[in-house]
């Protein structure tokens, strides 16, 4: 078989683009081709061969857009929520401290219920934070040019979901466990 548009016979019948002249062969391998007469000119021989021109992609320029901006935001408020909950959930000190405030000592579980229901609240809000910052880095990923302000809001809002869940499934089984040992040793007043 031979190319249609400069006569250079084909070296496999599964050929795309002819080796010589880069023009691209089509499917006629229906008929027979007879090799047609090539007319020379003087010209300049070229030893570049023509390759395929594939689209390439467009590329975003610019700073960090709004997406970008919310999802650096979000992911510092998810750590500082984490860092509140830490504070009432596990801070023995913290919670001493409030008990001394109190004209009496309350018995039982009485306020270390509100800090916990105080701690759990902070990190659910700290997940949801967290959540929507990977969503807007989704956003920005997909609709502005990629950032580092994107990047890192994306890696602290990863860290923030790790921070939140870890708190909301341990707070309540340490609680449970310090209430049930002060419980269950004799009071003497």
């Amino acid at each position: 078989m031979f190319c249609p548009n400069c006569g250079e016979r084909y070296e496999s019948q599964n050929q795309k683009f002819c080796t010589n002249c880069g023009s691209e062969l089509s499917n006629i391998f229906d008929a027979p081709q007879t090799p047609q007469l090539r007319v020379e000119e003087n010209q300049a021989s070229s030893t570049v061969r023509s390759i395929p021109v594939y689209e390439s992609k467009s590329i975003k320029v610019g700073g960090p857009g709004p997406n970008s901006k919310m999802c650096f935001a979000f992911a510092i408020v998810s750590i500082a929520l984490a860092i509140a909950g830490f504070i009432f959930g596990g801070n023995y000190f913290f919670r001493y401290f409030i008990y001394s405030l109190l004209p009496y000592y309350p018995g039982g579980l009485g306020l270390g219920i509100v800090g916990l229901i105080i701690a759990i609240a902070l990190n659910i809000g700290g997940l949801i934070f967290a959540i929507l910052s990977r969503v807007n880095s989704s956003k920005a990923g997909k609709n502005e040019p990629r950032n580092t302000l994107e990047q890192f809001g994306s890696v602290v809002a990863v860290f923030g979901i790790i921070m939140n869940i870890i708190p909301i499934v341990i707070t309540p089984l340490i609680f449970l466990g310090i209430s049930f040992l002060t419980n269950a040793m004799p009071m003497y007043y």
